[in-house]
C-alpha cells in the first residue's frame, strides 16, 4: 500500500462501540483481521486459531463475555474481547481482556486508547473491581499500558505440555 493510501486510512474516522459476538463472527473481514492479530500476538507453542463460537455464545449468555468493536465506516478494524467473572480468592468481580487488537493501519490517532477506555467503562458498568490486560512481550500494547495508568503486576509464563 502506498504512503498516500496509508495516510488516508490513518486519518479516517474510527468509531468505537460495544458490540456483539455476531459483530466479530460475521464481519466480512474477520478472517483477515484475526490472521493479522494471530501473526502479531499468538503465543508461541499454542495451536493455530480455532474460535469456539458455541463456547463464546454460552459465555455471552452467562454475562461473562463482552465485545468492543472499532469501525472505519462499516469495516471492522479492531476489537477488544472482555471476560468477566468473580475471582474466588478475592470475592470480587474482575474483567480481563481475552483479545485486544487494532489493524496496523488504524493504530495512529488514538484508536487503541479509545478502545481501552471503553473497556474500562464497560468493566465499571458491570461493577468490576478492576481490569486486567494481557499484552504480548515487546509489543506496542505493552509500551502503551504503563502510560495509560496500568501497572505491571505479574508475568505470565507458558510451557507446552501436549
Amino acid at each position: 500500500m502506498s504512503d498516500a493510501g496509508t495516510n488516508t486510512i490513518a486519518t479516517q474516522r474510527v468509531v468505537i462501540r460495544r458490540g456483539s459476538l455476531s459483530d466479530l463472527q460475521y464481519a466480512p473481514n474477520f478472517d483477515q483481521l484475526i490472521d493479522q492479530y494471530a501473526e502479531q500476538s499468538s503465543i508461541s507453542g499454542m495451536p493455530s486459531r480455532n474460535p469456539q463460537w458455541p463456547m463464546y455464545q454460552q459465555m455471552v449468555a452467562a454475562g461473562a463475555f463482552h465485545v468492543i468493536c472499532a469501525y472505519a465506516d462499516t469495516t471492522l478494524v479492531g476489537f477488544v474481547t472482555v471476560l468477566c467473572s468473580v475471582l474466588p480468592h478475592y470475592g470480587a468481580l474482575m474483567c480481563t481482556t481475552e483479545s485486544f487488537f487494532v489493524d496496523e493501519h488504524y493504530r495512529k490517532g488514538g484508536t487503541g486508547l479509545r478502545m481501552l477506555r471503553e473497556a474500562e467503562q464497560l468493566a465499571k458498568d458491570l461493577g468490576a473491581y478492576g481490569l486486567l490486560i494481557s499484552a504480548p512481550m515487546g509489543g506496542r500494547l505493552a509500551d502503551v499500558l504503563p502510560r495509560a495508568g496500568y501497572e505491571e503486576t505479574n508475568r505470565v509464563f507458558f510451557r507446552k505440555l501436549a
